[in-house]
């Protein structure tokens, strides 16, 4: 009697499985791009805008010509910490990025001049960060060069003077 109710216990089982699905799966039909103009393109407004004076505090962000303008990564660098760094280390490392972005905006004034900062570690991902040098491809064909060096420069010996401080 156990086997028989066993075996239609599993028999119902495997065609309840098998058995058409009653449940509406949604098609996705994807992006139609056919509703988009080709060409078309935005004009957008320039602003007004002052230039103001930088100093120690304020961090201030180029602004191009155009809108939308492509970036170029010009530089990377790794930067070794401690094999046992932790945030405060990354925090000193921070400070000195900052300082020394200052400073090459205050020589060189590059369009669309920024930085980019991640962990690059093996074992603890804070002991090696990757730092790239971005900047707009206006600013990266007259500036690039200079601008990257000066700023891993400053960022190198701003390092070591905020280390020694602490």
């Amino acid at each position: 009697m156990k086997y028989q109710i066993l075996s239609v216990l599993i028999l119902a089982l495997i065609f309840g499985a098998c058995g058409p699905s009653k449940k509406q799966y949604k098609q996705y039909q994807g992006i139609n791009y056919g509703q988009y103009e080709q060409n078309k393109t935005d004009v957008v407004e320039q602003a007004n805008i002052d230039v103001i004076d930088i100093d120690g505090n304020d961090v201030i962000e180029s602004v191009g010509d155009n809108y939308g303008e492509a970036v170029v990564v010009m530089a990377t660098k790794k930067i070794h910490l401690a094999a046992d760094a932790t945030q405060k280390d990354v925090l000193t490392l921070q400070a000195a990025l900052d300082s020394a972005y200052r400073a090459a905006m205050r020589q060189y004034r590059p369009t669309g001049f920024t930085y980019s900062m991640s962990p690059a570690g093996a074992v603890n991902p804070l002991s090696v960060m990757d730092v790239q040098c971005i900047l707009a491809e206006s600013g990266a064909n007259s500036r690039g060069k200079e601008t990257c060096d000066l700023f891993f420069r400053e960022a190198a010996e701003q390092l070591t003077n905020l280390k020694t401080q602490d």
